[in-house]
């Protein structure tokens, strides 16, 4: 499972992400080992000196085709004139027939540059399924997460948001059924009075630096939960972090060398 996130602010926009895969052996007998690799690579800038970028979860690949060459295939398609929303529908064009053959249940996309004419930062949240996509526009001062955002959500919210529906549910199993007249609307409105001092805070346009900020702490939250808690991670590796400004092209804060997965220890890892 990946970790991903990107968040649109007026400065620009910040993609991220961790560097785990799975892997998974087919046999003859049928699914065979799972393997997690932790040095691919889920944040790419769309060709070089570019004022677009993408980030990817789900799928570690569309079918033979890894997300590298498709980013590529985009980048050919891109000129001057190509605004972002051109972009992602382009895109989308490239990987849903692959996807359709090739029988991959699910794969997500964060596209985000800023158009040529206004230097207007924009990013679409994509989803292609065989049954069809979902191309959506972030709202500025938006971070959407993607992958598996449960453990970032405790911390920044301060309980899980699983707890109401499984306290609803513990209660209603401790009272008769004849006292539960309006309950779920009672209980509705306690629950969200109770939890509104414990929301730490809540998205809006943060600067630069911060967003960036922002995006690490959600991914470095994510990793170490996954680490400690019981059962094997599904997910896991350098986290990686580019980021554009409306007044440049794609950089990166945290980016991997190609060397990564050959050194003993992790590290950080800058341009």
């Amino acid at each position: 499972m990946t970790i991903a996130a990107s968040y649109l602010v007026s400065d620009g926009i910040v993609f991220g992400a961790d560097s785990s895969t799975t892997v998974q052996v087919t046999t003859p007998q049928g699914p065979g080992v799972v393997q997690l690799l932790s040095h691919s690579q889920k944040v790419f800038e769309v060709g070089a000196d570019s004022r677009m970028g993408v980030c990817t979860w789900g799928a570690g690949s569309i079918g033979n085709v890894s997300h590298r060459t498709i980013i590529a295939r985009l980048a050919d398609q891109i000129d001057n004139a190509t605004t972002v929303k051109e972009a992602a529908e382009k895109l989308t064009a490239l990987v849903e027939p692959v996807v359709k053959v090739v029988g991959i249940d699910f794969v997500g996309y964060y596209l985000g540059g800023w158009n040529k004419d206004s230097h207007e930062p924009t990013c679409f949240h994509i989803e292609i399924k065989p049954t069809g996509h979902n191309i959506q526009p972030l709202s500025l001062g938006m971070c959407s997460f993607s992958g598996n955002p449960k453990f970032f959500n405790r911390v920044f919210r301060g309980f899980d948001p699983q707890l109401l529906s499984n306290l609803k549910s513990e209660l209603k199993q401790a009272f008769p059924k004849d006292s539960l007249e309006n309950f779920d609307s009672v209980f509705d409105q306690a629950f969200e009075k109770a939890a509104v001092p414990l929301i730490t805070a809540g998205f809006q346009d943060l600067p630069i630096r911060e967003a960036i900020d922002f995006v690490y702490s959600y991914l470095h939250i994510t990793l170490k939960a996954e680490k400690f808690k019981f059962g094997p991670p599904t997910c896991g590796g350098p986290i990686e972090i580019g980021f554009i400004t409306t007044d440049r092209f794609f950089r990166w804060v945290r980016h991997k060398p190609f060397y990564s997965a050959i050194i003993e220890q992790g590290g950080d890892y800058d341009v």
